[in-house]
């Protein structure tokens, strides 16, 4: 994706811009968040000839792509019944355009200001998962509940979703292991960095357990087994799938022959019942597990769609949930107590998205959406098989795969994990030229 034009991270101020990106979206500060993506883009815009840059961008497919998939969904205003409701949801998506236009409107990073980033992304990775670890130790000391560490509830003090912070613990580990992933931290001799950087893979190891999506535990340990056979040499290979191996069945053993937390999670898998499907109408008490609620909510979508006969443009982004919502009424579904208004506290089911992206998009854009979404993918594929990054696949496939049980673009933080980590990788430096002792900084130059 280069052209040729002056590297956009070796400017001292585009390099601060992207840091406070980083800095407020792993802190879940969603208004400072907003505003530094928009200085960022302005730095983008204004770095070299701003007219250049906008023709680079629109030259560029993988930034068409992301440009023609917000339109659609803004065509959503032409439609909708809820204006307010679609104003937020193109405003949030509007993050994706700013983003790709960051990376395709010309050179984005060298070497040398590649590996400071990964450095600064661990360390700010690093510094919001001990923030939830101390809030969440300070909670059970209190409620001696050992689920106040696991979860939702660990990362209720920066307002994530669970399974969203466990995509990006992972896709930290990823970048900690590829050929960048040694911190570029000029104050700690080499055998430090190595410590440091090996120190940080076995923390967010344990994030991921803490975490808890199933999901995400299965693939961590398959991307890592890749990579040592990719990496290592035949002997450190055996050693080391010894040691993958032996840490995977100790905690497989004791995680599952005890009550605890992990393997409620798994065992929970086993509580659907696909008869759900049957049904048109609920007690309020019935408990859904996560399978069964999704294989409803995917009905729903059908049943949606059919109604509104959306098939093609879809219902709009701003009209989507509330028709979703009014599925869960109808179906007498928890829903809280309605006496208490439309803000209650406890909302039931209300606001549950139908936890797929391809369905979401399709009730909300329809087949027009969809295919523009199946074309980003495509798209990004082709980018990394031309890259030759492996990282990119890891990453490409791990969001496609994420997108089966989760609606990550409904958020500002799912919003931003699809358009940065693939632009990321695919603009990884293809071959990593050794640089002096002392240029391995995180000090910005």
């Amino acid at each position: 994706m280069s052209n040729g034009s002056p590297v956009f991270l070796q400017n001292r101020f585009n390099f601060l811009a992207i840091v406070a990106v980083l800095f407020t979206t792993l802190f879940g500060w969603f208004n400072p968040n907003s505003w530094s993506i928009i200085l960022l883009l302005a730095c983008r815009l204004f770095y070299g000839n701003p007219l250049t840059n906008i023709r680079t961008a629109f030259a560029n497919r993988i930034f068409l792509a992301f440009f023609i998939f917000f339109l659609i969904d803004a065509a959503g205003f032409l439609h909708t019944h809820d204006m307010v409701t679609q104003g937020k949801i193109v405003s949030k998506e509007a993050t994706m355009v700013a983003i790709s236009f960051v990376f395709c409107a010309g050179t984005f990073a060298d070497n040398k200001s590649y590996r400071r980033l990964i450095t600064i992304y661990s360390l700010l990775l690093l510094a919001s998962s001990l923030y939830c670890l101390f809030i969440a130790w300070r909670h059970y000391q209190t409620s001696k509940d050992p689920y106040d560490l696991f979860y939702h509830a660990l990362t209720a003090p920066i307002s994530y979703n669970a399974v969203f912070f466990s995509v990006y613990v992972l896709f930290g580990i990823v970048f900690l292991l590829s050929r960048y992933g040694e911190p570029a931290i000029d104050f700690l001799p080499k055998w430090g960095r190595k410590v440091l950087r090996y120190a940080l893979f076995v923390f967010f190891l344990g994030m991921m357990v803490m975490l808890s999506s199933r999901l995400m535990m299965v693939i961590t340990p398959l991307i890592i087994i890749n990579i040592i056979f990719r990496r290592f040499s035949y002997r450190k290979r055996k050693l080391a799938l010894l040691i993958v191996g032996s840490l995977i069945l100790i905690m497989v053993g004791v995680f599952g022959s005890s009550n605890n937390f992990i393997s409620w999670r798994f065992g929970e898998i086993k509580e659907g019942q696909i008869t759900v499907l049957k049904q048109k109408q609920f007690d309020s008490t019935t408990h859904f597990s996560s399978w069964d609620s999704r294989l409803l909510q995917w009905r729903y979508a059908i049943e949606i769609l059919n109604a509104k006969n959306g098939w093609v443009f879809g219902v709009s982004p701003g009209d989507c949930q509330n028709l979703l919502d009014q599925k869960y009424i109808d179906a007498h579904m928890y829903v809280g107590d309605p006496a208490e208004g439309p803000n209650r506290h406890n909302r039931g089911y209300l606001g549950f998205n139908f936890h797929n992206q391809y369905i979401e998009t399709l009730v909300q854009s329809g087949l027009v959406g969809l295919a523009s979404l199946v074309a980003i993918f495509a798209l990004l594929f082709a980018y990394a098989r031309r890259s030759g990054v492996r990282e990119a696949w890891f990453v490409m496939l791990t969001i496609a795969i994420w997108f089966l049980v989760e609606a990550p673009l409904t958020l500002q933080q799912g919003v931003f994990l699809f358009c940065f980590f693939p632009l990321l990788v695919v603009n990884m430096p293809r071959k990593a030229v050794p640089e002096p002792k002392d240029s391995a900084k995180i000090a910005i130059n």
